[in-house]
């Protein structure tokens, strides 16, 4: 941590400008040796903050590699709390990649993926839930998504957990307090209180941990099944979804083998769309394979897509199809609304009497606005948990659920009239829960493996 690291900030490949980022103590030093402004004079300490624009020479031959701009961000006022230097060359291969070689030949590091972001949760300007937002900004897929991760970034989960990490500090210190001086005939907080304190961060707990399920969607997106028997229409209504003929579609029934990942927009969320084989009795030996693999994703997804050929007559298969769903989150489709029904109305109220089935045509792309706002509010809608903060992350949802079940413990333990000894245990462990999501307490692996997720340069 106490090297100069450097790395390229901005993607690879030609660009209109390409960023070489330098952060630690050597920072400006490594720059003075290869950055001339353009007033002639030597560079010494900047004013912070500031853009100078000069040249990169090479400090051995004196040739020009680029002309660029020069920014000194002085720590700790700088994003790593490191003094940090970020020259703006032109964004070709070559330049960014000489400028870089200048760089480490004057004896700074390449950084490696997440450095620059592991020093500001190191040096006290981002806590790790922060840090982790970090990645969520740069891989926002939608609007939702980004607005998630922005809100997260500027400490909004961060406040939540701090303020019941504080709560359960106080009620500790009225437990130890009761331990240590229980024989001095001091007087401490009742025990009923404490209770009370230990109650609301469990149940403050419990509502972040309901809220995953709809973080996840927003930060990843809502994983959507498309199932039915052979030749109902999933793979037209999948590129009808799409927008573009992603899914090969023939008039021969089994088409479709395997399964197909795709993602779309809808509003402000995106979804991943899941294409499968048909499911039916009595499949031929190449589809069996593919109808496994169909009942995989029917338990990876967040909601099924049910698809019945209203213009064909009710048969077993279509029995099979509601019972391999189960109990999932799904919506039903009547595709082929274009052609005439053959479906009684008594029979069709009948096989879906607890449904509100969606009728759509994949051909005419009728109904699919109505397909698309029913899935919308799938995603965000009717799920909203009330939560003006939410997780996204299943690492914190584990922990929280582990903080609130230790919480629960101590709260019984209290009830029971149990010693505080015992209470002050779990209180502890929740609190050891949540300093886990906040980076208080962590373990050097977790580090590596949360930050070997970012890119090089962040």
């Amino acid at each position: 941590m106490n090297d100069t690291i450097t790395a390229i900030a901005t993607p690879p490949g030609e660009g209109g400008i390409g960023i070489i980022r330098i952060s630690g103590k050597d920072a400006l030093a490594i720059a003075s040796n290869l950055f001339h402004p353009a007033t002639g004079e030597a560079l010494k300490e900047p004013e912070p903050q500031k853009v100078l624009f000069g040249e990169v020479r090479d400090p051995e031959s004196r040739q020009c590699i680029d002309q660029v701009l020069l920014t000194f961000f002085k720590g700790p006022k700088s994003y790593t709390a490191e003094d940090v230097i970020e020259i703006s060359a032109h964004g070709g291969t070559w330049i960014t990649s000489r400028i870089l070689e200048l760089i480490l030949g004057q004896g700074a590091r390449l950084a490696e993926p997440g450095e620059f972001t592991r020093r500001a949760f190191t040096n006290g300007k981002l806590d790790l839930t922060q840090a982790e937002a970090v990645a969520d900004v740069i891989g926002s897929a939608s609007d939702k998504a980004l607005s998630s991760a922005l809100a997260q970034l500027k400490g909004g989960l961060s406040r939540r957990l701090n303020t019941l990490h504080e709560t359960l500090l106080n009620a500790q210190a009225q437990l130890e307090a009761a331990i240590d001086f229980s024989e001095d005939g001091l007087t401490f907080q009742s025990r009923e209180a404490t209770q009370n304190q230990i109650q609301q961060v469990e149940k403050d707990l419990r509502k972040l941990v309901c809220s995953f399920r709809q973080g996840r969607i927003v930060r990843e997106g809502m994983r959507v099944a498309l199932v039915g028997k052979p030749n109902v229409g999933k793979s037209s209504l999948l590129n009808a979804l799409l927008r573009e003929d992603r899914a090969i579609v023939t008039a021969y029934a089994g088409t479709t083998r395997d399964t197909l990942e795709e993602r779309a927009r809808i509003k402000d969320i995106h979804i991943i769309i899941i294409d499968s084989a048909g499911l039916r009795d009595n499949p031929e030996v190449i589809e069996e394979e593919g109808i496994e693999r169909t009942r995989l994703a029917l338990e990876k997804a967040d909601l099924v897509l049910v698809v019945f050929d209203q213009s064909e007559p009710l048969d077993d298969n279509d029995e099979l199809l509601m019972n391999e769903v189960g109990e999932k989150p799904r919506l039903v489709l009547l595709n082929k609304s274009d052609l005439p029904s053959s479906w009684p109305p008594d029979q069709l109220n009948n096989f879906l009497a607890e449904e509100k089935p969606i009728a759509l045509s994949a051909k005419t792309l009728e109904g699919f606005d109505s397909l698309e706002e029913a899935l919308y509010q799938k995603a965000i809608g009717g799920e909203r948990t009330g939560e003006s903060v939410v997780i996204t992350r299943e690492r914190h949802r584990d922990h929280l659920q582990q903080a609130a079940e230790a919480l629960q413990r101590a709260s019984e333990s209290l009830m029971e009239g149990l010693s505080e000894e015992l209470v002050a245990v779990d209180v502890t462990l929740a609190m050891e829960h949540l300093g886990s999501v906040l980076g208080k307490t962590f373990e050097e692996d977790l580090l590596d493996k949360i930050f070997g997720q970012f890119c090089i340069g962040k």
